[in-house]
């Protein structure tokens, strides 16, 4: 019965917002947010099936594609608005060369593992058409989501994360044996499928969230509460990156705008972190981090690795993964080669390891291809965020440089750009921050939902209102 009532209730808040933001993009995130992953095929000699959200996410790409970019051998009929040619609707960004770059070298180097018989012609198309297909979001974002929708693009991602913090909590308090001791926390994890992609959506939407409070841009109760939720769910959810590199992004924001009271405060949590935390995960990460900075002692990440079971495991797949690069080191196996040697718990499996994977899976070639991606964004977000003086608009763009860095750090340990989870959130708070760094708000008039009066000279002056107040 509870979870009858959860379900009711996940739907009948989805069709509000929906009915207030009737986008498509609005739609995409909630449903990225709360749809369960559903197989529906498997493929065989792959370990991820096809499921029911790649058939809904390609349908409406295409949708997008064809009515937005136009229809490639039909000219335009009377009285319909025109459409733009395929290169005339890319985002005018540095990204976009890089992302294409990138598709280009993944997918000549998987060509090249078919014909070396390194990788299964099957499997390479459907892992660089996954890798494409999640790509592809970032343009459908960029082109939809206007600057002056700002507003209501943090009310969605501020609403699927309320409701994915909900239902898991509801879960673990209704999921109570009969018998034995209570449900540990990370148990269960609404609508995912892994630790790993619950972790890492978590802890996206709450930078998100965490730049708007920071810098002032949003500090509604609505906010603060998905915040604190976000940061709750993040410590007791088991994974361990999510943590690791929400804790190592606040720290550095921290430092940079000179947050001494706030760097006081996470010294406090994470001496109080033993006392709170149940989860042995979690512990041995705290303690393990504690042990380094205090004694910059490198043997102790050594000692966690081969005493940590799932450590232990990631460092073997890495040798093999390591020793397949050394073998093709230009080129690489192709995209899904790894599924040939790469085991979890003796079964195919991913190395769980984004840069050592894409070393073996594209070589040199794809790996100095994404490392170029990933600092064009970070360039064009860092510009951005020092050119931009609107407190919403800065915040965005600020949002989009700390979910860059968030996501590349946290990929040293989990494939983090191959979860449909974790790239639907990545790639709309990276569309909306370029896109905001690359349409520079020359007008000087406030929208009534998003954009905020300049900011002060001094910061002894009161603060503008915060627009998400006004919901």
């Amino acid at each position: 019965m509870a979870h009858i009532i959860v379900f009711i209730a996940c739907v009948a808040v989805a069709a509000y917002q929906l009915a207030r933001v009737p986008r498509m993009w609005a739609f995409l995130l909630l449903f990225v947010a709360l749809m369960p992953k559903m197989p529906i095929a498997v493929v065989p000699g792959n370990t991820t099936p096809n499921r029911v959200d790649d058939l809904v996410v390609g349908a409406l790409l295409l949708w997008w594609a064809w009515t937005h970019v136009g229809r490639p051998f039909q000219g335009r009929r009377e009285g319909e608005p025109e459409r733009l040619a395929l290169h005339e609707k890319m985002p005018p960004s540095s990204a976009t060369f890089f992302l294409l770059l990138y598709w280009y070298a993944v997918a000549v180097c998987t060509l090249i593992g078919m014909a070396a018989m390194t990788t299964a012609p099957l499997t390479g198309v459907l892992h660089v058409g996954r890798l494409i297909e999640y790509g592809l979001l970032y343009f459908l974002f960029y082109g939809s989501i206007d600057p002056d929708e700002l507003g209501d693009f943090v009310e969605v991602v501020r609403t699927s994360l309320l409701l994915v913090c909900g239902i898991w909590l509801l879960q673990h308090w209704t999921h109570a044996p009969v018998d034995g001791p209570p449900t540990p926390w990370a148990t269960l994890y609404p609508t995912f499928s892994a630790t790993y992609d619950f972790g890492g959506y978590v802890m996206l939407s709450t930078v998100l969230l965490y730049a708007l409070w920071s810098t002032g841009a949003s500090r509604s109760v609505l906010t603060t509460i998905a915040l604190a939720a976000g940061a709750f769910v993040t410590v007791f959810s088991e994974s361990r990156t999510s943590l690791l590199w929400l804790a190592l992004v606040v720290m550095i924001d921290t430092i940079v705008q000179k947050r001494w009271w706030l760097l006081a405060t996470g010294v406090l949590a994470v001496a109080a972190a033993p006392y709170l935390i149940r989860s042995r995960k979690m512990l041995t990460l705290i303690t393990a981090v504690v042990a380094l900075v205090t004694s910059f002692n490198v043997d102790v990440i050594r000692q966690a690795f081969m005493t940590d079971p799932s450590l232990a495991l990631r460092l073997r797949n890495w040798r093999f993964a390591i020793d397949h690069w050394l073998a093709r080191p230009f080129f690489g196996d192709g995209l899904g080669g790894y599924l040939s040697y790469s085991r979890q718990y003796d079964m195919p499996g991913p190395p769980d390891g984004w840069y050592v994977r894409v070393l073996a899976d594209s070589g040199v070639v794809g790996f100095v291809a994404f490392v170029l991606l990933i600092a064009a964004l970070l360039w064009i977000l860092v510009r951005g965020v020092r050119s931009e003086e609107r407190p919403l608009r800065r915040a965005i763009v600020y949002a989009a440089a700390l979910a860059v860095g968030a996501a590349s750090l946290s990929a040293v340990f989990v494939d983090t750009f191959v979860s449909y989870k974790i790239m639907g959130v990545f790639w709309t708070i990276v569309a909306c921050g370029t896109r905001v760094a690359a349409e520079p708000d020359a007008t000087g008039v406030a929208s009534n939902r998003s954009a905020l009066p300049a900011r002060p000279a001094s910061h002894a002056l009161p603060a503008p209102p915060d627009p998400l107040d006004l919901k």
